[in-house]
């Protein structure tokens, strides 16, 4: 997700950044303060988002009850950045009378589009064709990379950025809504959270006729999914004073009910498992008994991250860079960290990759999280000095030089 008056505002990309007061107020144009708190969520949830599918891939994931359990909770990810995405967002542009959608959608949609496309077919060659034996088949299946274009499924992370362009596209509506609902926040997250309900729970359980199949089954590379995140996100951005004020000294608090509420996701899923013979669902992102935890979850993160920035961030600058620096390159590290974490786990003993053969649990998948992180890196840190930086990682180009 430089001592600048911006903030990023999805992975990878940054925009100005402010908090519209709780009345209407003359529109300002002006950059705004910057939000360091936003930097240590989005490092923090990047970082999880490689641990899980670190751990996914050296595991048996499709019978191991711990693994399982753990990689429930971290489907919060794509939750956390989707609210995130919102926040920013509505925190940059709500109030600003020189918002145009055309200006907005021709700055933001080319920071996705061309990483999207580009690395799709990256995955698709070396993870679809190559690594199954089919590089010689590139040339005569380029339907199959339509079909991966098409629903994000290139490499199994592709699907957030398929997402994410629907934000984008969306957003305009979005701050429309957000806007004109002012002083009803609170119903309009209702309705949300009603509609969201209804998406968790369709998934789950309806199975659409045959003719559906094929775009329902695909549900969660649409914004139909996280709809009520990217609100809960917006309305926070419109209240933001508001709730950095409420939310401070409340940490006791929202731990407790983040317990709480991992803590029935996890007995559900157990139950599931243990009695049910459910260990692996490939909804379970989208499971009902998760939903408390991901609401939770949120205000809990910004607020450990508002901690840190009222009272560590001043203490230790050093720091403060390391987390600015893991920030910023965030979007190019999802963007390639599967691909490193596919060449890493190659060649398989006894289907168990060799570097978890070697050194057995839990110190292979440890040893593979931590290589995956720092090879990713190195690699971001080629890839942002090229010419094509833009295109491949979604942000500008950097001068040859290497600090932090």
């Amino acid at each position: 997700m430089t001592a600048t008056t911006t903030v990023t505002t999805a992975p990878g990309t940054r925009a100005a950044a402010g908090a519209p007061p709780a009345s209407p107020a003359p529109a300002r144009t002006g950059k705004r303060p910057y939000l360091h708190q936003v930097d240590l969520i989005r490092a923090t949830t990047f970082a999880l988002v490689i641990f899980v599918h670190t751990l996914t891939n050296t595991t048996d994931e499709f019978a191991n009850v711990g693994v399982n359990a753990t990689a429930l909770l971290m489907h919060c990810t794509r939750n956390i950045f989707f609210a995130l995405t919102g926040f920013v967002l509505m925190y940059q542009y709500l109030g600003r009378d020189d918002f145009r959608a055309v200006d907005f959608w021709r700055r933001r949609m080319k920071l996705v589009i061309f990483p999207y496309v580009l690395w799709s077919v990256v995955y698709w060659v070396v993870m679809g064709m190559w690594g199954n034996g089919r590089l010689h088949d590139v040339p005569t299946h380029l339907n199959e990379l339509w079909d991966n274009l098409k629903w994000g499924t290139a490499g199994y992370h592709m699907y957030f950025l398929v997402v994410m362009l629907q934000v984008y596209l969306l957003f305009p509506a979005i701050r429309w809504i957000v806007d004109k609902t002012r002083g009803h926040h609170a119903i309009l997250l209702a309705v949300s959270l009603v509609l969201q309900i209804g998406a968790f729970a369709a998934i789950s359980f309806w199975t659409p006729p045959e003719s559906l199949q094929e775009y329902w089954f695909h549900a969660y590379a649409t914004f139909l999914p996280y709809q009520f995140f990217i609100f809960y996100g917006a309305v926070a951005a419109a209240h933001r004073e508001q709730l950095d004020d409420w939310i401070r000294g409340k940490g006791r608090w929202l731990a407790a009910a983040l317990l709480a509420s991992a803590s029935f996701a996890v007995g559900m899923y157990l139950f599931r498992a243990l009695h049910e013979g459910r260990v692996h669902d490939l909804n379970s992102a989208f499971d009902l008994t998760l939903l408390p935890f991901l609401v939770v979850i949120m205000p809990a993160m910004y607020a450990m991250a508002l901690w840190w920035n009222d009272r560590l961030r001043p203490r230790s600058e050093r720091w403060a860079k390391v987390v600015s620096y893991a920030s910023n390159r965030s979007f190019p590290v999802f963007l390639v960290h599967v691909l490193v974490l596919f060449l890493l786990i190659r060649p398989r003993t006894d289907g168990t990759p060799t570097i978890v053969h070697a050194l057995g649990q839990p110190w292979g998948t440890l040893v593979v999280y931590l290589l995956t992180l720092a090879v990713s890196l190195a690699v971001v840190e080629v890839l942002r000095r090229l010419p094509l930086s833009i295109y491949l990682t979604g942000r500008p180009r950097l001068p040859f030089r290497w600090q932090i």
